[in-house]
C-alpha cells in the first residue's frame, strides 16, 4: 500500500481542520474522535494502526503542497444574484441560490449534502433526497457541523452513478476532495463563504443558559432571521416549547462572540483554504453581498429580502449554474465591491481568546460578555436597523442623500 515504511502521523493539531477525511477512510478503524475545548480532533490508536499510511494521503493539510484551488488571482468581477422565488429567498440566509441548485439537483433524483440541526441541537452533516427536506440544510449555521461519515456514504453514492452536491465550508468541501482521491463527473460541491466555526460545545452552553433562564426548551435556531430585513440578521431566532424568541444583540452573548471572532477553530485563524492561500476546491462558492451598492449604485424594490455573491471556480460549476438561470436574477459586479467580505480572509484571533474560553468555562456567558467582549457604540449602530428595520433605514438614507444635494444646488 501507498503508507508503507511511512511514519504515520496526523496534521500538526492547530491546523486540523476536523474534516475527519483520515477517519472515514482508515479501514482498520484505528482513527477515533477526541474532544479538546469543544472541537473533535483525530486520534490514532496504534495499537490497531496498520501503517498503511491512508489516513496521511487524504488529509488535506499533509497534501496540499500538491493541490491549489481557485484563487481568484486577476478576477475583476463577481455576481450578484438571488431568486426569483420571493418565498425562498425569505426561507434563506441571502439571496436562495443554494435552495435553487439543490433543489435542481434534487429534481433530477440526485443527491444533497449539507448541515442540520439534530434533535438535540447539534449540527452535523446530513443527506437528503427530496426537495421537500431540503428547508434543514437552509440558513447560515455559526457552528462546526460534524462531518460524521458523509463523506464515505458520498463516495458510496457517486459509486452506485448518483448525482451528489455536496455543499460545506471550504475546509470541508477540500476534506472531501482529498478523501476521494479522483474526479467524479456526477459530483458537484458547493461552499459557503466562512468567517469561522465555533465549537458544538459552547453553543450548547449557551442553549443551556438560555433553556434554564426562560424554562423552556430550544427545539430550533436561526440565526439569520429576516423579520426586520435580510442585514437586520443581527437576531437569533430560537424555537422553543413555549413559542419563538428572538434573542437581540445586548441578549445575545453568543452572536457578539461570533462577530468579534472569539471562540473559533484553531485552524479558523490560520485557513488554508481561502483566496490568499490554496483558494477555494469548490465548483461554486456562495456568500452575502453586504456592500453591495456601497461603491456603485445598486438598486431593487425587494433588496431586503437578501441578495448573494456567486463566484463559479470551475467549468462544472459554470454548468451548474447555468441550468438554473432561469431561476435566477443575476448581474455582473466588480470584484472590489465583493472583496471587503470578511469571509475571504482569515478570522483574527483576539489577544485575549484563550482567557475568554477558559473563563467562558467556569462562568456565565453575560459573564464572559461583560469582562472580555461589551457591547460599545457600534451595538447602538446595529441596534438601529433592528428597531427601523432596512427598508426604512435605506429610504432615510436616500432622502439624506437628496436632502445634501438639494443643500449643495441651494448654496451655488
Amino acid at each position: 500500500m501507498s503508507g508503507l515504511g511511512k511514519k504515520i502521523h496526523l496534521c500538526n493539531q492547530s491546523q486540523c481542520t476536523g474534516c475527519m477525511a483520515c477517519k472515514q477512510r482508515c479501514k482498520a478503524n484505528a482513527i477515533s474522535v477526541k474532544n479538546l475545548n469543544g472541537f473533535l480532533y483525530p486520534e490514532i490508536d496504534f495499537r490497531k494502526c496498520k501503517s498503511c499510511g491512508m489516513c496521511m494521503d487524504v488529509c488535506p493539510i499533509l497534501n496540499h503542497q500538491n493541490k491549489i484551488g481557485n484563487c481568484h488571482k486577476g478576477a475583476t468581477s463577481v455576481i450578484a444574484a438571488w431568486s426569483k422565488n420571493p418565498e425562498i429567498r425569505m426561507k434563506s440566509s441571502s439571496g436562495g441560490i443554494f435552495s435553487t441548485i439543490a433543489s435542481n439537483v434534487l429534481k433530477k433524483g440526485g443527491i444533497v449534502f449539507g448541515a442540520a440541526w439534530q434533535k438535540d441541537m447539534r449540527l452535523a452533516h446530513v443527506y437528503i433526497e427530496c426537495v421537500e427536506e431540503l428547508d434543514s440544510l437552509r440558513r447560515s449555521k455559526y457552528v462546526q457541523s460534524d462531518i460524521g461519515e458523509s463523506y464515505s456514504l458520498t463516495e458510496s453514492f457517486l459509486r452506485k452513478g448518483k448525482s451528489v452536491l455536496f455543499c460545506g465550508t471550504p475546509c470541508q468541501i477540500a476534506g472531501l476532495r482529498s478523501f476521494l482521491k479522483q474526479s467524479y463527473d456526477n459530483l458537484y460541491t458547493l461552499d459557503v463563504l466562512c468567517q469561522g466555526v465555533p465549537s458544538q460545545a459552547i453553543f450548547q452552553k449557551y442553549l443551556a443558559e438560555y433553556e434554564a433562564l426562560h424554562k423552556t426548551k430550544v427545539i430550533d435556531c436561526n440565526f439569520r432571521t429576516k423579520i426586520r430585513g435580510w442585514r437586520c440578521g443581527l437576531l437569533l431566532l430560537l424555537q422553543t416549547t413555549k413559542g419563538k424568541k428572538y434573542c437581540f444583540l445586548n441578549k445575545n452573548e453568543y452572536y457578539n462572540a461570533f462577530f468579534k471572532e472569539f471562540f473559533m477553530r484553531e485552524s479558523c485563524y490560520t485557513c488554508k483554504f481561502k483566496e490568499h492561500d490554496l483558494g477555494y476546491f469548490s465548483d461554486i462558492t456562495v456568500a452575502d453581498f453586504w456592500r453591495i451598492g456601497n461603491k456603485e449604485k445598486f438598486d431593487i424594490s425587494d433588496y431586503e429580502k437578501g441578495v448573494s455573491a456567486i463566484i463559479v471556480n470551475t467549468d462544472k460549476g459554470q454548468s451548474l449554474l447555468k441550468e438554473c438561470s432561469d431561476q435566477l436574477n443575476m448581474v455582473d459586479r466588480k470584484w472590489s465591491e465583493f472583496a471587503t467580505n470578511g469571509g475571504l480572509y482569515c478570522s483574527k484571533k483576539p489577544s485575549r481568546n484563550d482567557e475568554a474560553l477558559a473563563y467562558l468555562c467556569q462562568h456565565s456567558w453575560a459573564e464572559t460578555q461583560k469582562k472580555y467582549f461589551p457591547l460599545g457604540k457600534k451595538y447602538f449602530m446595529q441596534l438601529r436597523w433592528l428597531v427601523f428595520g432596512e427598508k426604512n433605514i435605506r429610504r432615510l438614507s436616500r432622502l439624506k442623500q437628496m436632502v445634501k444635494c438639494l443643500m449643495r444646488k441651494i448654496k451655488t
